[in-house]
C-alpha cells in the first residue's frame, strides 16, 4: 500500500503553513490501495475535484466547496481519525465508505447533509472509546444498500438537534444506531414487511412528553427517557415491526422491565398504547404490524392509549332536591386514595384502575358549591354487557358530574382502544348501573352519559325487583338505590348476609344505639355518621327501599352484575 502524507512542504497545491490540504482548480487522484493521509484539515475549493478510489484519512475538519467536487469512482474510502474533532461540509457529495475512527471525547459533526452509498463503519482505535457522529441540525442519508458496522453503546449517531439518520429501505431490517447525546443509547430497528420502497427518517430525543410526544411536558415516571421520532417519506403503504433499545439507566421511576409497551403518537391523538399489549423482558421492547408513524416511546400507564368519558350520576342516599350533600367532605372524611381496592369493598380493578389519588383534600373543595366532591365512585368500560375491560375510580360532584383526581377534568381511562363501551358506574354502598347503549370513546370528550334519565340506565328483564334499575328522586331526576353496604350487588334487610346487619357491626351489636362518625360503608344515607337506631338511621334507608311491608325483598342491580 502506497501511503501518502501531505504537508506544505510536499504539495504543491498548499497554500498556507498549517496542516491542512488546501485543494484549488486541479484533480487530486488516489489510486486504488493508496492512502492520503492528511494530518489536519482538508478544504477542497469551488474549483477543485478530488478523484478517490482509495482511502482518504485526515484529524481535522473536511469540507468540499465543490458541488461536483467529489468526483470518486467506487470503491472509495473517506476516514476520520485521531484525536481532533472533525466538521464535515459534504455539498452534495456521496461518500462510498466512512470510516470513523476517533479518540474518546472527539465526534464527526455534520455541518450540512453526508450521504453514505455504502458503509458507515464505527472503528474505535480501542474499546470503550466513544467515536459518534453528530447531526446537529443536519441529514446523515443511507442509500438503499448502505449499511452500518462496528456500532455499539460506545459509537452511535447522535440526534439531539434537529437532523435525522435517514435509510431507504424496500423490505427487510435496518438498525439506526441513536442516541440522544454522548451519554444515551437508543437503537432502534425497523423491519418492512410489506409496501413499496420508501426512505425512513429516525431520530432520538431526551424523553417523552404529555403533548405531541414531542413537545410538551417531559413525563417523569413509568417511560423510558427516551423518545423516538420516526417518519417515512411517502405516506401510507408500509408494514413494518419496530424495536427499540435503551439501557437500565434510561429507566424512570415506576417503569416494568416485564410491563411496557411501545407506544405510538401521531401528534394529535395522543399515546396508543394498549395494557392487553403489555410485557417485555430486558432492555428492548418489540411492536408488529405497524402502519404509520409518528413519535414512539416505551412505558406503561404514562404513555397508555387515553378515552375521555363524560358521566353524570347522583346517588340517593346524599340526594337533596337538584344536588347532594357533601357531608363526607364537610367533614373530611373522604379518603385521598380510592377506597375501592382495598378491604372491605376488595374490587378487583380492570387495565389500569386502581390506586388513584388526590394530591391534598383541598381538591375536594371545589370555587362552585355544586362542583364540591361527595365520594368516589368507579367507572367501568364494558366490551359486552358482562365484560369490564377497563375501570378507572373518579371523583363524584355534588350536581353528579364524574371527575378525575383534579378535581375538574374529565375522566380519563387509560390502556383500551378507542371504541364503543357500555358504561358502567359502581358506589360503595349504593347498586351499580350501566348504560343501556354503547357510547362511542376516543381521546375527546364522549357525549354526556346522563344517568339522571331512567333512559340511559340499563333495565335488567330478568330482575324483578327494582323495577326500575334506578330510584326516582324528588325533582324528576333518577339516581343509585341507597343501601348496598355489603357491595355486592344487592339490598337486603332480612337473610343471610343483609346491609341491615352490616350497620349493626358497625355500631357494635351490643351497643345499638352508638353513633360512629367517619367514612363508613354501612352510612349508606352519606351523612357522616353511622346509626342503626334513632333519627335518620341508617337501616331505615335499607328498609324503605326494599319495602316497609316485604322486608324480606331483596333488590338487585340492573347492571349483569
Amino acid at each position: 500500500m502506497k501511503l501518502l502524507i501531505l504537508s506544505l512542504l510536499s504539495m504543491v497545491s498548499i497554500s498556507s503553513w498549517a496542516q491542512e490540504l488546501i485543494h484549488n482548480e486541479s484533480t487530486i487522484t488516489v489510486q486504488a490501495g493508496a492512502v492520503l493521509y492528511v494530518e489536519g484539515t482538508m478544504l477542497n475549493t469551488a474549483t477543485g475535484v478530488i478523484a478517490n478510489s482509495g482511502t482518504i484519512e485526515l484529524k481535522g475538519d473536511f469540507t468540499n466547496g465543490n458541488p461536483a467536487g467529489w468526483n470518486s469512482p467506487n470503491p472509495n474510502t473517506l476516514k476520520f481519525s485521531g484525536d481532533l474533532a472533525s466538521n464535515v461540509t459534504s455539498n452534495g457529495a456521496q461518500f462510498y465508505d466512512v470510516v470513523v475512527q476517533k479518540g474518546t471525547t472527539f465526534n464527526v459533526n455534520l455541518l450540512d447533509a453526508m450521504n453514505v452509498t455504502h458503509n458507515l463503519d464505527f472503528n474505535a482505535p480501542a474499546a470503550g472509546t466513544g467515536n459518534k457522529v453528530n447531526l446537529g441540525s443536519n441529514n446523515l442519508i443511507m442509500g438503499s444498500a448502505a449499511t452500518v458496522t462496528g456500532f455499539d453503546a460506545d459509537e452511535y449517531v447522535l440526534t439531539g438537534g434537529t437532523g435525522y439518520m435517514k435509510k431507504t429501505l424496500a423490505s427487510g431490517s435496518f438498525q439506526f444506531p441513536l442516541g440522544f447525546d454522548a451519554a444515551t443509547y437508543n437503537p432502534a430497528t425497523m423491519n418492512v414487511t410489506a409496501g413499496p420502497s420508501d426512505t425512513y427518517q429516525a431520530r432520538v430525543l431526551a424523553s417523552p412528553t404529555n403533548g405531541n410526544g414531542l413537545t410538551g411536558t417531559p413525563l417523569t415516571t413509568q417511560v423510558v427517557n427516551a423518545v423516538w421520532d420516526i417518519n417515512e417519506a411517502a405516506a401510507g403503504g408500509n408494514t413494518y415491526d419496530l424495536t427499540l433499545g435503551w439501557t437500565v439507566g434510561d429507566e424512570l421511576p415506576g417503569f416494568s422491565e416485564t410491563a411496557n409497551a411501545i407506544s405510538r403518537n401521531d401528534g394529535v391523538n395522543g399515546w396508543d398504547a394498549l395494557f392487553s399489549g403489555l410485557g417485555g423482558s430486558g432492555t428492548t421492547r418489540t411492536r408488529t404490524g405497524l402502519n404509520a408513524f409518528g413519535a414512539f416511546a416505551v412505558g406503561g400507564k404514562a404513555v397508555a392509549n387515553t378515552l375521555l368519558v363524560d358521566a353524570k350520576v347522583l346517588l340517593q342516599g346524599p340526594y337533596v332536591s337538584a344536588l347532594m350533600v357533601d357531608s363526607l367532605r364537610v367533614h373530611n372524611y373522604i379518603p385521598l386514595t380510592e377506597p375501592y381496592t382495598a378491604a372491605p369493598y376488595n374490587y378487583l380493578h380492570k387495565a389500569y384502575g386502581g390506586g388513584e389519588a388526590v394530591t391534598s383534600a383541598a381538591i375536594f373543595d371545589q370555587p362552585l358549591n355544586a362542583d364540591d366532591i361527595v365520594d368516589w365512585v368507579v367507572v367501568e368500560l364494558r366490551s359486552a354487557p358482562t365484560t369490564i375491560v377497563a375501570t378507572k375510580s373518579g371523583l363524584l360532584q355534588r350536581d353528579g358530574n364524574i371527575v378525575d383526581v383534579d378535581g375538574v377534568s374529565k375522566l380519563s381511562v387509560q390502556g383500551v382502544a378507542d371504541g364503543s363501551y357500555y358504561i358502567g358506574v359502581r358506589h360503595r354502598n349504593h347498586l351499580g348501573v350501566r348504560s343501556n347503549a354503547l357510547v362511542s370513546l376516543s381521546n375527546a370528550p364522549s357525549a354526556l352519559v346522563d344517568f339522571t334519565l331512567l333512559a340511559t340506565a340499563f333495565d335488567d328483564p330478568a330482575v324483578t325487583k327494582p323495577t326500575d334499575p334506578m330510584k326516582l328522586l324528588t325533582g324528576g331526576l333518577y339516581g343509585l338505590h341507597s343501601g348496598d353496604a355489603g357491595f355486592n350487588g344487592l339490598v337486603s334487610y332480612n337473610g343471610a348476609s343483609n346491609d341491615k346487619n352490616i350497620v349493626l357491626t358497625t355500631v357494635g351489636p351490643a351497643t345499638p344505639n352508638n353513633v360512629v362518625s367517619g367514612y363508613n360503608r354501612a352510612d349508606v344515607n352519606m351523612n357522616g355518621v353511622t346509626l342503626y337506631n334513632g333519627a335518620l338511621n341508617d337501616k331505615n334507608v335499607i328498609l324503605v327501599n326494599v319495602g316497609p311491608a316485604t322486608p324480606n325483598d331483596v333488590l338487585t342491580a340492573h347492571n349483569n352484575n
